[in-house]
């Protein structure tokens, strides 16, 4: 994949012909990055941004997951002051067609950020979305504590949002699983404190960002 320091797109690239994807489990994933890490600010451009140093090939994914849904490459750029990756999906067909499907154009937190109706109708939809908020706003983490001048790590999973509603949402997919949550009292976090919870979320839901299954493919063989 090829990576500008600055955007470069035609001008007239908004006004070609686009697939418009019927409900699937893919478009369900491809919802879940945009509400984690996207937004729509114009009529014809949704974009997705990342960090380009830790999830770059996350990124790669992201563009392949775009032209199998859509039939279109998106443009993919380094902001030269920030360590930030940004995909620009440019097409008005397709802006208007993921609107349709629940997403906002402009500030989502102000206009309810929220998992759209007709995912959370349908488990498969539901777990591929998760997997999308979780592979952008989530993290697998390991925590380092000694007992008795012995050291252990400890692994643990949390997505984070400013969405109230966003958080129960998630809780509720992974209790629907069977994965324990804990949600913080100021309603921005949901954890998985247990080894084993994580173990299963990965089993069940999965990960496509390599950021998330490296840390856990880490702490498992260490």
């Amino acid at each position: 994949m090829k990576w500008h320091d600055e955007l470069v797109y035609s001008k007239k690239s908004h006004r070609k012909v686009a697939l418009l994807p019927k409900p699937s489990a893919q478009l369900a994933e491809f919802i879940g990055i945009m509400l984690g890490d996207g937004g729509i600010h114009t009529p014809w451009q949704a974009t997705i941004s990342l960090n380009w140093l830790s999830d770059k090939e996350y990124a790669e994914y992201i563009v392949d997951l775009c032209i199998k849904l859509f039939a279109i490459k998106p443009s993919v750029y380094k902001r030269k002051t920030r360590n930030t990756a940004v995909i620009r999906l440019s097409n008005t067909n397709v802006v208007e067609h993921i609107i349709s499907l629940g997403l906002h154009r402009g500030n989502k937190l102000q206009q309810g950020l929220r998992i759209p109706s007709w995912i959370m109708e349908k488990k498969a939809y539901k777990i591929a979305c998760l997997r999308g908020l979780v592979d952008t706003d989530g993290c697998i983490y390991i925590h380092k504590h000694r007992i008795k001048n012995k050291e252990y790590k400890n692994i643990g999973l949390t997505f984070t949002s400013y969405s109230p509603e966003l958080i129960v949402q998630v809780a509720e997919i992974l209790a629907e699983l069977k994965i324990m949550p804990h949600i913080t009292n100021r309603h921005r976090d949901v954890y998985l404190y247990r080894a084993d919870a994580v173990a299963k979320y990965l089993e069940l839901v999965g990960t496509s960002n390599p950021r998330i299954s490296s840390v856990y493919n880490s702490w498992k063989g260490g």
